[in-house]
């Protein structure tokens, strides 16, 4: 067997040991190094999630009875600033964007340990609950609050994110070791070249924010909103399952519940559990389905002693948002949010002085009631087809049970302005019409009450290129 040799023909000596692991450490060393690196200047720098962990780290010292948790839905309907004008208390908002009800439990965990809450507000939706945890969601939150946390909490956040259940994939892994892969900034060069001058000049994580997405405004307590308006004529777009499908909820998102029920109660906290306010047609959508799963969710909480609320079966003497308190299907924007936290204020209120609030709202077990009581129409789609140059359009309006629609059909240009009548106001949803030669058709259909001398309470568009 031959030796390997040096290029002067002497024999080589293999590399000791301690060699071989000083060569792995430098080129460990410069893996990292080069890692900190990227995420310094690709990980986006003032995301909503670091602003509400570095905001509550600086709350530290401050007296916090009240804690908003869940994700964007509970972060942007429930401002803490007015609850607290209203009721005396002191409340922060640790409800994140994308937040996972794992993450949920974690917050909980930490604003029980840090500041002894007694009061937790966890703001939730449908898909809170039948959907799979996100990982840009679950990984950007997990980094934000460890940020601003001592060494061992830290490497505590660290060590359960890397052990929940899916997370010892290799995948998911490395997107913990390289999380500028997951979430970067866009935008080339100069986005990047921002991204490390507000690292480096001071720039605070709310300033960063604002920069980051001109239309939010942090308004304090880990709060901040939008001022968009739900443009209802794009209903189809705006309703959660065109998204998200509607699936029922998962097993892992009821134990996880569950967990922060008892979590909750073995520490003498009231867990307040709020189903958040969304347009009436973002709930009629879901069909049977929403008190079905919603029921579910209910029963948890309240067998575990908490309070269980769904804002969307508040009777309407009582709370009836208007379509413009809603920034899409989903979100209430700062205006709907400053009006719903007075009331749910109020409600809070009414449960410290133990009234019965039962009768403030409809029931899953009387689903009829709810939907006799939706007295307008909150939105209208319209599907259509084509077939042998016949376009055949049919128009769903998104309503109560005892409210008579009628229909108007007119043709538009490829701007959305009308043109001409295609048929005028009839109970009929179906119309059917020629498409032009160059294949080109839109059709806007507007809706109203029977009776109504209304020109039009909603409309939508429908276009052959779509």
């Amino acid at each position: 067997m031959t030796s390997r040799r040096a290029d002067n023909g002497t024999p080589k000596r293999p590399r000791s040991v301690l060699r071989r692991v000083v060569e792995t450490l430098v080129i460990v060393g410069i893996v990292v190094g080069l890692d900190v690196l990227l995420v310094y200047a690709l990980f986006p720098f003032g995301s909503t999630s670091e602003v509400v962990w570095s905001e509550y780290a600086a709350a530290d010292n401050q007296d916090i009875d009240t804690v908003i948790v869940g994700s964007s839905t509970g972060q942007r309907c429930v401002d803490p600033n007015v609850l607290d004008s209203a009721r005396g208390t002191s409340t922060f908002s640790l409800a994140t964007p994308a937040q996972p009800i794992e993450n949920t439990y974690l917050a909980v965990s930490e604003a029980i340990s840090s500041h002894h809450v007694h009061r937790v507000i966890m703001g939730v939706d449908y898909e809170t609950m039948s959907l799979d945890p996100w990982d840009k969601g679950t990984v950007t939150f997990v980094q934000a609050k460890a940020a601003h946390e001592s060494l061992p909490k830290a490497i505590g956040d660290y060590a359960w994110l890397l052990t929940t259940p899916g997370f010892p994939s290799t995948t998911k892994f490395l997107e913990v070791l390289f999380p500028w892969t997951l979430a970067h900034v866009k935008g080339g060069l100069g986005s990047i070249a921002d991204n490390v001058r507000m690292r480096l000049d001071g720039t605070t994580t709310i300033e960063a924010a604002e920069v980051r997405d001109s239309a939010w405004t942090y308004v304090g307590k880990g709060y901040g909103n939008y001022s968009y308006q739900l443009d209802t004529s794009k209903a189809r777009e705006a309703m959660s399952p065109t998204k998200h499908g509607i699936a029922d909820f998962t097993d892992a998102n009821m134990a996880t519940l569950q967990k922060i029920v008892d979590l909750c109660r073995e520490n003498d906290v009231q867990l307040v559990v709020v189903a958040t306010p969304r347009p009436a047609f973002n709930v009629l959508c879901y069909g049977e389905k929403y008190p079905e799963q919603m029921s579910r969710m209910r029963y948890a909480v309240e067998s575990g002693g908490g309070v269980y609320l769904d804002a969307n079966l508040l009777k309407a003497s009582y709370y009836a948002p208007a379509a413009e308190d809603f920034a899409d299907g989903e979100h209430l924007n700062a205006t709907g949010a400053e009006g719903f936290s007075a009331k749910l204020a109020d409600y809070l209120g009414r449960l410290d002085a133990d009234e019965d609030v039962s009768g403030l709202s409809y029931s899953y077990d009387d689903w009829s009631e709810y939907l006799a009581s939706i007295g307008y129409i909150s939105a209208v789609t319209l599907d259509g087809s084509v077939e042998d140059g016949m376009a055949t359009l049919c128009a769903t309006p998104y309503t109560g049970t005892n409210v008579q629609v009628e229909y108007q059909f007119c043709l538009c240009d490829a701007d959305g302005n009308v043109t001409g009548a295609l048929r005028d106001w009839s109970s009929d949803a179906t119309v059917t019409c020629a498409v032009p030669a160059d294949g080109s058709l839109t059709v806007r259909v507007n809706t109203r009450q029977v009776g109504s001398s209304a020109d039009f309470e909603r409309y939508c568009m429908w276009s052959s290129a779509h």
